[in-house]
């Protein structure tokens, strides 16, 4: 036998000879489940609210990648570079400490899959393109050939938690008060930011570092969730300590660009 469970109802439909007649006669007791369980209209109500609140989080569109911020006068095109190891490195010693915070007893199955990546490998791809958009939008010129390399390295990196007020509202309200946008938590990141401008031959003729921080709310509506505000708040960082590297690296333009161009152009398999 097959059964249909309905609060306080349990519905024996035949499987024989009359499936139509089976079908009618669970349509009708479930419609009376309905009417009748005031319960069961609160489960599937509630079900519905957490369906829709699951996708009520923003998330990363294309201009996050972007910023509208050239130098004064662009600089001969040059080729990225990324210190990939110092980016990594620090990505996965914030997720080491989180894990040693949050996992108490320790759990070997903690975090999830989809957490160590979008912490990780996902926020070192979002570096390589905010990177290579940097480059593209607002200190490249546009040519085909290649003069140099911009070279980025980070050299500090902290990520912390900044929005621990907003825990006290939650815990009052049992997470009440978060559905009506009120932020759960908000994720701070400070780091620095290494540029590195080499000719054809590859010596460095230039070197900037900055700072940046960013931040991003974990909320509803106009918030994140917890991976996604990370991803943001570096990338606000990252595009942070830019603004001020580009604002140091304007008064140097012009004699960058005629160092570049007397050393010519790369090699294509050159990328030391």
């Amino acid at each position: 036998m097959n059964w249909l469970f309905c609060p306080r109802w349990l519905i024996c439909v035949k499987p024989a000879c009359q499936p139509l007649q089976a079908l009618a006669q669970a349509e009708v007791m479930a419609s009376f489940c309905w009417k009748n369980n005031s319960n069961m209209r609160r489960i599937i109500l509630f079900s519905a609210l957490l369906a829709l609140f699951a996708g009520a989080c923003r998330s990363l569109h294309v201009s996050d990648y972007h910023t509208a911020q050239p130098i004064p006068e662009r600089l001969p095109n040059l080729e990225l570079l990324v210190h990939e190891r110092s980016f990594e490195d620090a990505f996965y010693a914030a997720l080491d400490r989180d894990v040693m915070l949050l996992s108490m007893p320790y759990d070997p199955y903690f975090p999830s899959p989809w957490e160590v990546y979008g912490t990780t490998d996902g926020a070192l791809r979002d570096v390589f393109h905010v990177l290579d958009n940097e480059l593209a939008d607002n200190i490249n010129a546009r040519d085909n050939l290649r003069y140099g390399h911009a070279r980025f390295k980070l050299l500090s990196y902290q990520r912390r938690n900044s929005g621990w007020g907003w825990l006290i509202p939650m815990a009052l309200t049992a997470g009440v008060v978060n559905l009506f946008g009120v932020p759960c938590s908000v994720h701070r990141i400070d780091l620095e930011l290494q540029m590195e401008i080499t000719d054809a031959n590859g010596a460095v003729i230039g070197r900037y570092v900055a700072p940046g921080a960013g931040k991003a709310q974990i909320a509803l509506y106009h918030g994140y969730d917890s991976i996604t505000a990370i991803r943001k708040a570096n990338l606000l960082a990252v595009q942070n300590a830019l603004s001020k590297i580009k604002t140091s690296l304007g008064p140097d333009v012009a004699s960058l660009t005629e160092q570049l161009r007397a050393a010519g152009t790369i090699r294509p398999l050159d990328h030391k």
